[in-house]
């Protein structure tokens, strides 16, 4: 009885040992990409072309090539695990008529695997509008993984500005969609 009391004490403390390992490692890892992300800056610089990336959308339908859509676009990095990103999700799927009224395109950017990006978008028109890139891909538009980030891109795929949603570009852009809503219901 006490031999088999030992072992499950020493398999306990093995247990322990190796997860211990593990987080620290985990720890460590987490503290070096976080390092790294500070030196990135957060988007592309303005004026420059975006990365030439081609995504496959959620729902069927052909690739898309990011760097030049045809039309201005608006880039959206968004992630299921965000509890920012989802409360945002109702005023984004709002914009979608305004922004076509304005001649822009919406398009979600995501590195999550299908399943989990459509239960995120679940009951949302902006399903239609989300892409799928890989993780590469991903850190090529957006280098330091944030959410919720935007992106806005020209026809040629120049970007205009960038950043995370809420700051002063995205505030300009909230307003002139409060317009074009505006105008619209006059009309």
């Amino acid at each position: 009885m006490e031999i088999g009391v030992l072992y499950l004490v020493l398999g306990v403390l093995a247990f322990g040992v190796a997860l211990s390992l593990r987080l620290s490692l985990a720890a460590v890892d987490a503290a070096r990409h976080l390092a790294a992300a500070r030196e990135r800056q957060a988007t592309p610089p303005p004026g420059e072309v975006i990365p030439a990336v081609m995504a496959r959308p959620l729902q069927a339908g052909p690739r898309k090539h990011l760097a030049g859509l045809g039309m201005p676009s608006v880039l959206l990095f968004l992630s299921s695990t965000c509890p920012k990103c989802r409360q945002k999700l109702p005023e984004l799927a709002g914009y979608l008529p305004q922004l076509e009224a304005a001649g822009l395109e919406l398009w979600l950017v995501s590195r999550e695997p299908a399943w989990r990006l459509r239960r995120f978008l679940r009951g949302s028109p902006l399903a239609q509008h989300a892409l799928r890139v890989s993780m590469r891909e991903y850190k090529e538009l957006n280098p330091t993984m944030g959410s919720p980030l935007y992106l806005f891109v020209d026809e040629a795929g120049v970007l205009q500005a960038g950043g995370m949603i809420g700051d002063e570009n995205w505030q300009s852009f909230q307003e002139q969609m409060r317009e074009i809503e505006e105008t619209r219901e006059a009309a």
